[in-house]
């Protein structure tokens, strides 16, 4: 590859982009003007609410205790400050009789004060700083009912100035103090105090709120009097103390890091969005967007490799996803800083955002290749929208786990693609930078650069088919598609049939879930492999091509292929297992989980050995967990979907691809690893031995040994896991591991030459 045609194709490319003003304002000039418009907006509308006009009316205010004058309280002040000492020694009983006789008559604290004739709340009881906003209070004539009974209260109460819009004291908020208040109050009862407000006025319930903590905030200081007045501290309704460090902080500060950890986890939600949305509209115009200007084929026979180009379009995407991403996170550490003296605490540091970038040119690598291999297979700018589209989809999902509670970074989350970037970013935006954070780094970079890279080869291979870069445009009639697929069949199945026939499966597969629940466990779950994975590739071999039984992959195998395939199921049982407890362990709550989601695998937990099964159950659990699941998984994924993407795509890659679907298909992302790795053995077995029997025997065998500690043969596996050390475990599967890999060499060298699925058998 020649890196000078590769940097003049990324330098054109990069040209025309920015020749384009649409695509500029939406990658750079939106996310600089974004986060300051809208933080802006977000502090306007909250000082808005807050500093609203508001009225709350107060009916009864007379009613409410009454303070000292103030010459009686200033004098009483440095006694009622001394605690009353309750089991004080003979000595000291004229004091004592002193500080109880004060605290005794310790008068209530006052609600509402009238400061220059002006009734208010008492500023101890207000918001934070004392500030009322626009809340004017506003004392009510009239007189207030005596009634016994909330109910009967209420209804005569009069709402005039809360419900009639054209009362002359209409208030938002309406409290009523009722005549016995005070009274109760001084005899220790708890009375009612009637907060009234108008359902669905938005201003209203906000006034509500407000007066909400006003008054738990008086309540406090009441009860606070009212042990003072019996001599007993402040605390004594307290039965015990916690001591929470976290708690224990000004609620200023807690508000403050509260915002604080909203955005450290929303920012990382906007960062991996805006880096999908800064490759996508570059993808769909350098690919799709040359198709209909008619300058792809001006490229295309230049003396530029079909790599040069894509490695060139890749850059000029790269760029512009990597540019809108660092971006926007400026725009956002800008937008922090500047608006940090109203939401102190809210910035980012600098090695934080410095560490951001490191994670943001992959994953925007990442981005960019995906979408250049989507958007080459597309006609026009239209249909690669149509394409690309889906993408957010696919990864929103996946950005959407890293706000659920409890997903932290692990080995595990760091493995998945865009997850581990975004709990990463997290991790990094709130300080958290301790070793342990850094030895992430590896175990999230690598394979987001593998990712990409896989995504990079799968764009190339894009562009390196006429059938893609040349496709025609052509009218969906689907009554003409269906009549002509079942006229003009051809011999095997081609992918597309594969991938719909997948997708057919996965279907009614989800659908099953739900069908023949009064069913017996095992008579439903074989219903559903016959029925939902073994009908769809039978009816669609059968309908759809010449050639079915080939088609499915039933040829004779060669004499090496079934014992092959009995041997490989031998020896990767056991790295099957310790991969799945590894996993299990990882995820503690699985198990509860797996029993809950499968009741099969419930019922089978719950066999005891000490009963073992008749030869009649025996025989029922084999037919039902052995040998359907072999028969039917084989013929829908190694037979007719591996038959069909092995028409497009090279031996390798419908391999993987296969496997991929198969570790799908199985719904389950705790064993998607060890199904995947599964897939891979069975997909090479049926390659080399042009046969679906060798894995079908493989299948067979290996269910067999998965349920023989417990069905078939629990007399012999009794008490022999937990006698055996895990390092004898341990040693077992590496064993077992190494005889799979050996045995896979084995069987590519007794293998013949692979042909073509059209051409074998």
């Amino acid at each position: 590859m020649r890196w000078s045609i590769v940097r003049l194709i990324w330098l054109r490319e990069l040209r025309d982009q920015l020749r384009d003003r649409r695509t500029v304002f939406m990658i750079a000039v939106l996310p600089l003007l974004l986060y300051p418009v809208a933080g802006f907006g977000v502090l306007q509308l909250a000082s808005g609410f807050v500093n609203q006009p508001s009225t709350v009316g107060i009916q009864g205010a007379e009613n409410l205790p009454r303070p000292w004058p103030a010459p009686v309280a200033a004098a009483v002040a440095p006694f009622a400050a001394v605690p009353a000492p309750p089991g004080a020694p003979l000595g000291a009983v004229e004091r004592t009789a002193a500080v109880l006789a004060l605290t005794r008559f310790q008068p209530y604290p006052a609600l509402i004060v009238e400061p220059g004739g002006a009734p208010s709340f008492s500023p101890p009881y207000l918001e934070r700083g004392g500030k009322t906003g626009a809340l004017t209070l506003r004392l009510l004539g009239g007189t207030v009912p005596d009634a016994r009974g909330p109910d009967l209260f209420l209804q005569q109460v009069d709402r005039g100035p809360l419900d009639d819009r054209e009362h002359k004291d209409r208030v938002d908020l309406l409290v009523v103090v009722p005549p016995d208040f005070a009274a109760r109050l001084a005899d220790g009862e708890p009375p009612v105090l009637y907060v009234l407000s108008r359902p669905k006025d938005d201003n209203s319930r906000l006034v509500n709120v407000r007066v909400h903590g006003i008054l738990a905030r008086w309540q406090e200081d009441l009860k606070r009097t009212r042990l003072m007045q019996h001599g007993l501290p402040a605390r004594f309704g307290d039965p015990f103390l916690v001591h929470d460090p976290e708690r224990a902080r000004p609620a200023g500060a807690r508000e403050e890091e509260g915002l604080f950890s909203l955005l450290v986890r929303v920012f990382p939600f906007i960062l991996v969005m805006w880096s999908l949305a800064g490759a996508l509209y570059p993808a769909v115009d350098l690919c799709a967007g040359e198709k209909e200007r008619g300058t792809m084929e001006t490229l295309l026979i230049t003396p530029a490799a079909r790599d040069e180009i894509v490695w060139g379009k890749f850059l000029t995407i790269w760029v512009f996803s990597a540019g809108t991403a660092l971006l926007n996170l400026l725009s956002m550490g800008l937008t922090t800083w500047k608006f940090a003296s109203a939401a102190p605490g809210t910035g980012f540091g600098p090695l934080a955002l410095f560490w951001a970038v490191l994670l943001l040119l992959p994953l925007s690598a990442f981005f960019s290749a995906v979408c250049l291999a989507v958007g080459a297979y597309a006609r026009s700018t239209k249909e690669g929208q149509y394409y690309l589209m889906p993408l957010f989809l696919v990864t929103m999902p996946l950005v959407f786990l890293t706000l659920a509670p409890g997903v932290e970074l692990s080995p595990f989350y760091s493995m998945v693609p865009v997850t581990g970037v975004a709990l990463l970013l997290q991790k990094l935006m709130a300080g958290e930078g301790s070793g342990e954070l850094y030895l992430y780094f590896v175990p999230v970079l690598v394979p987001m650069m593998v990712y990409s890279w896989l995504a990079l080869r799968w764009a190339i291979a894009q562009f390196q088919r006429e059938e893609v870069l040349f496709r025609e445009a052509e009218r969906l009639d689907l009554g003409l598609w269906f009549g002509r697929l079942l006229r003009d069949k051809e011999a095997l199945p081609s992918a597309g049939q594969a991938f719909f026939c997948f997708g057919l499966v996965l279907a009614l597969r989800w659908i099953a879930f739900n069908v023949g629940t009064n069913l017996p466990l095992l008579v439903r779950t074989g219903t559903s492999q016959i029925a939902f994975v073994a009908a769809p590739p039978l009816f669609m071999a059968l309908m759809l091509t010449t050639r079915p039984r080939l088609g499915l992959g039933l040829r004779r195998p060669p004499a090496w292929g079934l014992a092959a395939g009995a041997l490989l199921a031998v020896a990767i049982v056991l790295p099957f297992f310790e991969l799945t407890l590894l996993v299990l362990r990882q995820f503690p709550a699985f198990q509860a989980l797996l029993r809950e989601r499968h009741p099969l695998t419930n019922e089978l937990l719950g066999l005891s050995s000490n009963d073992y099964p008749s030869l009649g159950v025996r025989l029922r659990y084999f037919l039902g967990l052995a040998l359907v699941p072999a028969l039917c998984e084989e013929l829908a994924f190694r037979g007719f979907i591996l038959t069909g993407l092995r028409r497009r795509f090279r031996p390798w890659a419908a391999v993987l691809l296969s496997s991929f679907l198969f570790a799908l298909y199985q719904m389950n992302v705790f064993q998607f690893a060890a199904h995947f790795l599964a897939g891979i053995v069975l997909a090479l077995l049926v390659v080399r031995s042009n046969s679906l029997f060798p894995a079908i025997v493989f299948h067979l065998v290996f269910n067999t040994l998965v349920i023989a500690p417990g069905i078939l043969l629990p007399e012999l596996f009794e008490g022999t896991a937990a006698a055996v050390s895990p390092v004898l475990r341990a040693l077992a599967a590496i064993s077992g591991a190494v005889l799979a890999v050996g045995g896979l060499f084995l069987v590519r060298r007794l293998g013949g030459p692979v042909s073509e699925p059209e051409k074998a058998g």
